[in-house]
């Protein structure tokens, strides 16, 4: 069957950066580390696992990124992963056995592991919070889409443990299915910091699948809550609205501070440096970016004593933190999902996801590009250049339709 692989060769990965700072086709030609190739049908690591035959999956930031090497070689995520591996994580598809619809929840914790009894991290529905990684029937690795041993899900077909995959609803499309990976990753954001009863106004910050399902979420969970929405101008800004932000504000550091300083009625508070910071802002940052421009800006922007959920990943570098101290400012790091208690209900994120679609929740508009994975190194190249593609969510269809 046909896979989308990625193997780690220093030689690959230095001819694909040296031929990168010239095109950026240069990370999906046929001398980078990723390449479509023909791969043998996906092993059972045990009996309790199934194959999937698969409709569509989700192109993540994480596999663009790991594709154009877009990571620091220090990172202590190299810890957890093996090589080689199938890349891909979110997926729907038909299970092999009785063809029945299926969403992936792709950790790869104590259930697919064969851990018996799991982990004190799983028994209580924290699955990226598992202990047992690095142990069990599988090589190491924390989800499908960077293990060896259990093929991700930009392929025709991969396999999973059966606790890993979710009925979907009849009343639930394909294409709504496949968002449910992101949706939950931003619902888990939004319970680790939930928007204050009082009416204060929070802030989502990006103009990805990720940002956008946070709007969407905060406006179904807490419809009396401001959403204000930092997002790119144009189809991106409309995107926002049509999902419920009351207010787009710039995505530019300099004007953003800006324009929350006359929302929010505070006065701007001007440093040597020229850099404007507030007193006083929105209560919580959701901020689905994570890169040092943003990281920063939110510590400037955000309220005295508010919250900072951080669910983006991007290289590190140095920046001004001194608004962290001087606002107590509480920050949150939000990876994965798992068992969420939304209004006393408890049961997995994507669950829940399925429950706000039969309440009329929508996300499927974030869908902006589809291509047949013989397509791959355009749907990459896509995503990089959202600007100009005005791609936002992007699926691989393994197996056409």
């Amino acid at each position: 069957m046909k896979a989308l692989v990625f193997r780690h060769s220093l030689a690959r990965e230095a001819a694909a950066a040296v031929g990168g700072r010239v095109s950026l086709r240069a990370y999906v030609s046929r001398f980078a580390p990723v390449a479509l190739a023909d791969v043998a049908e996906p092993a059972l690591p045990a009996p309790d696992w199934v194959r999937v035959q698969t409709t569509f999956s989700g192109l993540c930031g994480s596999d663009v990124k790991q594709i154009l090497l877009n990571g620091a070689r220090d990172n202590p995520l190299t810890a957890l992963v093996s090589f080689p591996h199938v890349l891909g994580h979110e997926a729907v598809g038909r299970r092999a056995d009785t063809g029945e619809r299926v969403v992936l929840n792709p950790w790869l914790s104590c259930g697919p592991r064969g851990i018996e009894p799991p982990c004190p991290a799983c028994q209580d529905g924290r699955y990226p919070w598992c202990r047992m990684f690095r142990a069990g029937n599988l090589p190491v690795s924390i989800h499908l889409g960077n293990c060896a041993a259990a093929g991700g899900a930009h392929a025709e077909r991969f396999a999973a443990h059966h606790s890993q995959l979710f009925a979907i609803p009849d009343g639930v499309s394909d294409e709504a299915a496949v968002l449910a990976d992101p949706v939950s990753v931003s619902l888990r954001s939004i319970l680790l910091a939930p928007p204050p009863p009082d009416g204060r106004p929070v802030l989502v910050y990006g103009s990805g699948t990720l940002a956008f399902a946070a709007i969407a979420l905060l406006r179904h969970l807490y419809p009396a809550t401001p959403v204000w929405a930092a997002t790119r101008a144009g189809a991106r800004s409309a995107l926002a609205e049509r999902l419920g932000a009351h207010a787009v504000l710039s995505s530019a550091p300099t004007e953003l501070v800006g324009q929350v300083a006359s929302r929010s009625g505070g006065a701007p508070l001007r440093p040597w440096s020229g850099r404007d910071w507030l007193q006083d802002g929105p209560a919580v940052v959701y901020d689905t970016i994570g890169s040092v421009q943003t990281v920063e800006t939110s510590l400037r922007l955000i309220a005295t004593g508010g919250s900072l959920v951080i669910s983006g990943v991007e290289p590190p570098k140095r920046f001004e933190w001194t608004p962290l101290y001087f606002k107590e400012v509480r920050v949150v790091g939000s990876n994965g999902f798992g068992l969420e208690d939304v209004g006393g209900v408890v049961q997995h994120a994507m669950a829940h996801y399925f429950d706000f679609i039969a309440a009329g929740l929508d996300l499927t508009p974030v869908i902006t590009h589809r291509f047949p994975l013989e397509r791959w190194q355009d749907a990459v190249l896509a995503v990089k250049h959202s600007r100009h593609t005005g791609a936002v969510k992007v699926l691989l269809e393994p197996n056409g339709r």
